[in-house]
C-alpha cells in the first residue's frame, strides 16, 4: 500500500531546524521510520524523509530518478511508521507513476549531516576511480 507524503507538509516539518553534526547509522542496520509526515528532495538520487522535526531518514535511490523534482508529490512503498530492516523491494512513487527503487535507508542527525554524507561518498567514489 502506497501512503503518499505531501510536499505541502515540507514546510512545517522543516521549520526550526538546526544544523547537526554528521552521523549515520550502519547502512546494513535495520532502520525504524517513524512518523514520516514530509520530504526534501537532495538531488535525482537522494531523498531525505522526515519524521517530525527530530528525526531525518535519508533514502539513496538504486539509480538516478529523472522525474525526481523538487516540489512534487511522492509516495512511499511502505507505511509512514514501519522497521525497514532490508530495502530489497521498497521504492517511491512520483506523481507520474515512475518508480524509483531504494538501495538504502539511514538515519541522519539533520538535512545538513545528509548532504554532508552525500558529498563525502561522492568524494570517496571519484577518488577511487
Amino acid at each position: 500500500m502506497k501512503h503518499l507524503i505531501s510536499s505541502a507538509l515540507v514546510a512545517a516539518s522543516l521549520s526550526g531546524l538546526t544544523a547537526c553534526a554528521s552521523t549515520a547509522t550502519e547502512t546494513s542496520a535495520p532502520v525504524r521510520l517513524v512518523n514520516v509526515n514530509g520530504y526534501n528532495v537532495l538531488d535525482r538520487e537522494h531523498v531525505l524523509l522526515n519524521g517530525g522535526a527530530s528525526r531525518h531518514y535519508l533514502v539513496t535511490l538504486r539509480r538516478r530518478c529523472p522525474g525526481l523534482n523538487f516540489g512534487i508529490e511522492l509516495a512511499t512503498s511502505f507505511p509512514a511508521t514501519t522497521t525497514l530492516h532490508y530495502p530489497m523491494n521498497e521504492y517511491i512513487t512520483l506523481d507520474d507513476g515512475m518508480r524509483c527503487f531504494i538501495d538504502t535507508v539511514e538515519e541522519v542527525e539533520s538535512a545538513d549531516a545528509a548532504r554532508a554524507l552525500i558529498a563525502e561518498r561522492a568524494e570517496a567514489e571519484d577518488s577511487a576511480e
